[in-house]
């Protein structure tokens, strides 16, 4: 019997072009070289754990962004009482003018007691996402890789120990030991300042040090599994090319075929 063509072994090759195409045309369309684990099981193992570590770093950054959020609120908050302080402080060196009567004295003190209440409004009002900023308690922020710490602190408490908020401005005597706390009392808000300011700072430097994490691990990521664009379109070109050959011979050789079989008939 005669055997005409090789139906079989031509139809598997179209077969392998067509997949080739699909891959290609895959590839061009998600702008992967990696886009299931068959196309390469060890990078995608890879690329999905640098994945998970880049969004590590990208939450991380989130977080100690609030956290230089909050800092600058719970600073600018305490630079607030250090100003109103800083007035009182101020009334209290005029009340010991010697020139000054009792009733100047008092208008003093009713002056004073207008920049303590503002103090104060600052300390029970001053919040940062619901979160009050003056109680003694450490915030922490994770950045994914350890936990910073902001510590603020009950400066309410703190100053109303210093006896601050019951200054008395209508005695010379009364406006010199205003003058001594409130002197006191302006170092220690000035110092937690500096504290905050620190925290800021540390909060800033971690997360630029993650953000360049973040850009390295991104860039090794995407040189795993980001496809090539001009070496998939070249290959699905060539592909195109050949599988449209295959048809057109595996056409022709059907039609010659046909033609065989009439004349052998």
């Amino acid at each position: 019997m005669m055997k005409i063509g090789n139906q079989p072994q031509g139809q598997e090759r179209l077969n392998n072009l067509l997949q080739t195409q699909q891959k290609q045309a895959e590839k061009l369309a998600s702008a992967k070289r990696i886009n299931s684990a068959a196309d390469d099981a060890a990078g995608l193992q890879i690329a999905n754990r640098l994945t998970s570590t880049v969004n590590e770093a990208v939450q991380g950054q989130r977080n100690l962004y609030d956290g230089i959020g909050l800092a600058q609120v719970y600073e600018q908050s305490l630079q607030n009482i250090n100003n109103d302080l800083t007035e009182v402080n101020t009334l209290a060196v005029a009340a010991g003018n010697g020139i000054y009567t009792d009733a100047d004295r008092q208008a003093l003190q009713q002056q004073a007691q207008g920049y303590l209440d503002n103090a104060q409004n600052t300390l029970q009002t001053a919040s940062f996402g619901g979160v009050s900023l003056f109680n003694d308690k450490d915030i922490a922020f994770n950045s994914g890789q350890s936990n910073l710490n902001l510590k603020v602190e009950d400066v309410g408490a703190a100053l109303t120990s210093q006896n601050v908020f019951s200054i008395d401005l209508t005695t010379q005597a009364g406006a010199a030991a205003a003058n001594t706390t409130l002197t006191q009392a302006t170092e220690y808000v000035s110092g937690l300042q500096a504290d905050a300011g620190a925290s800021i700072n540390s909060f800033a430097a971690q997360a630029r040090n993650l953000n360049n994490q973040q850009i390295n691990q991104a860039q090794a990521r995407s040189r795993i599994e980001d496809a090539d664009f001009a070496d998939a379109s070249a290959k699905k070109a060539s592909a195109d090319v050949l599988a449209n050959a295959s048809i057109a011979v595996r056409a022709q050789a059907r039609i010659s075929q046909e033609q065989t079989l009439q004349l052998l008939a």
